[in-house]
């Protein structure tokens, strides 16, 4: 039998037990730390992992705060031992992306690792960025702008263009012309602009109030009896009789004294003449009016003279009527405008009764507006039409809210308008862009790491959030927040 000798070798056997009872507690402890929690150990691994990725994500000093870094996927351990986190979780909430300060940027990165120092490689990534309305980039020169959300979400910009910008736009306003004592009114009944038409009640404070204007003065019993726009004009129709009172005609003629007196339609003259051998003969001459055009002309019928009336053929009538010089008899009338004329005179105990009538037309070249503004007038089925084109006419800027679905295209935000409001209405947009001088509606993003794109953006309550997302995205040193890499 072998004797043991103290301090003889082990035999292999022996020694190959005592390795495998000694490796055993450091496989226990190994597998404890890949499949048991051990809460410490993930604390103090995850805070390694979000300083190193803090590092990562932004050049030095470029962060108002720190980021916010949350390691998923299970047990860190074993994705540690694998160089690969399946997930990560990060969030600034304050940052500078671009030309926009005090932007939110979250980002959800997988399956990610590092194959080089300075470098980043995400399987998958989904990030947005958020925009309060308040923080949103203004152009330089551009004037002042405020952003919101309309009730129906989309996007509502509210700003001003200024008068330059809206030398083009042209407003219809269609009047009706009525008569008030002497004086003629243009009542506002709708406007037409940026391809709609509105009654003039729902925008009062464009049509303006009512445009009267006084009527030249008429000859008592002489009237204005309508007054109709027509495609040549603005037909003004008078109707009426001018009379002219007995007690107002020449109280001489041919330097005599005279009186008048109506009778039987004929109007008498009365005086005195001298007929040799008799001094201071009295006697009346009676005639009657006639018109020829704008000339009123009194034609002696017959002359009462010595107790008789006498024919105008008579030798005492012609003689009476040869001292009376035939341009004593006959005066010019009043001018009338263009399609006025003199109808008809008669005589009775009232006066001379002058019958006018007829429709005149004035061009709309005689007419302005009230503004001052250039203004085109015409007639639409019995209205007047006046055209405007320009701005404000004092200069001022007009209010306007653009509404737009933004939409992302490429690296540029898109925000064009679908409908334009002005003046409270809200008109297309391409009706209005089409005769004002639109704003840039084009805003430039940063440009992105390489598999990195653009998905989309939302308008929120309080500001604009912008969706990107890409796979195996590999991102440089300070390229996570969209700036370039340090």
């Amino acid at each position: 039998m072998p004797v043991h000798v103290a301090g003889g070798r082990f035999p292999a056997s022996r020694r190959a037990k005592l390795l495998v009872f000694s490796l055993v507690p450091l496989l226990a402890v190994l597998l404890a730390l890949l499949l048991l929690p051990v809460p410490f150990l993930d604390r103090y691994l995850a805070g390694l992992v979000a300083e190193r990725v803090s590092s990562q994500v932004a050049c030095p000093g470029s962060l108002a705060q720190p980021p916010k870094v949350t390691v998923g996927g299970g047990r860190l351990v074993p994705q540690l031992l694998r160089s690969k986190l399946s997930e990560l979780s990060l969030s600034l909430p304050d940052v500078t992306i671009g030309d926009t300060r005090h932007a939110g940027f979250e980002a959800t990165l997988r399956a990610v690792s590092q194959p080089e120092e300075g470098t980043t490689l995400a399987g998958s990534m989904d990030a947005s960025i958020t925009v309060g309305f308040a923080n949103m980039p203004t152009a330089a020169g551009e004037p002042p702008t405020t952003y919101g959300r309309a009730e129906d979400g989309s996007l509502s910009v509210t700003t001003e263009s200024p008068a330059g910008n809206a030398k083009a736009v042209t407003a219809k306003l269609f009047l009706k012309m009525e008569l008030r004592d002497g004086s003629v009114a243009a009542v506002p009944q709708r406007l037409q602009m940026f391809g709609r038409t509105l009654p003039a009640k729902q925008v009062p404070e464009l049509v303006g109030s009512d445009r009267v204007q006084e009527l030249p003065e008429l000859p008592e019993g002489v009237t204005y009896k309508s007054i109709t726009p027509r495609k040549d004009g603005v037909h003004v129709a008078l109707d009426g009789v001018a009379v002219e009172s007995l007690s107002k005609l020449p109280k001489e003629v041919d330097g005599r004294p005279v009186t008048y007196q109506a009778k039987n339609g004929l109007l008498g003259i009365s005086t005195a003449f001298a007929i040799k051998p008799i001094v201071n003969v009295p006697l009346t001459i009676h005639t009657a009016p006639r018109l020829n055009g704008g000339t009123l002309t009194l034609v002696p019928r017959s002359v009462e003279i010595l107790g008789a009336n006498r024919p105008v053929d008579s030798f005492l009538s012609k003689i009476v009527l040869g001292q009376v010089k035939q341009e004593s008899l006959s005066r010019k009338l009043p001018a009338l405008p263009a399609g006025v004329r003199y109808r008809s005179v008669s005589v009775d105990s009232a006066g001379i009764k002058v019958a006018v009538g007829g429709s005149t037309v004035r061009p709309f070249s005689t007419l302005s507006s009230s503004d001052g503004r250039p203004t085109t007038f015409g007639a639409e089925n019995g209205l007047l039409t006046a055209t405007t084109k320009g701005g404000n006419p004092d200069g001022s800027p007009t209010p306007l809210v653009l509404y737009a679905k933004p939409r992302i295209t490429g690296t540029t935000l898109d925000i064009a308008p679908q409908q334009i409001e002005l003046f409270g209405l809200v008109f297309p947009a391409d009706k209005v862009l089409a005769q004002v001088k639109a704003r840039n509606t084009a805003v430039p993003l940063p440009a992105l790491p390489a598999n990195l794109e653009y998905r989309g953006v939302e308008v929120l309550p309080e500001g604009m959030r912008i969706a990107l997302s890409g796979k195996n995205v590999l991102l440089r040193k300070g390229q996570l927040t969209g700036g370039g890499a340090c």
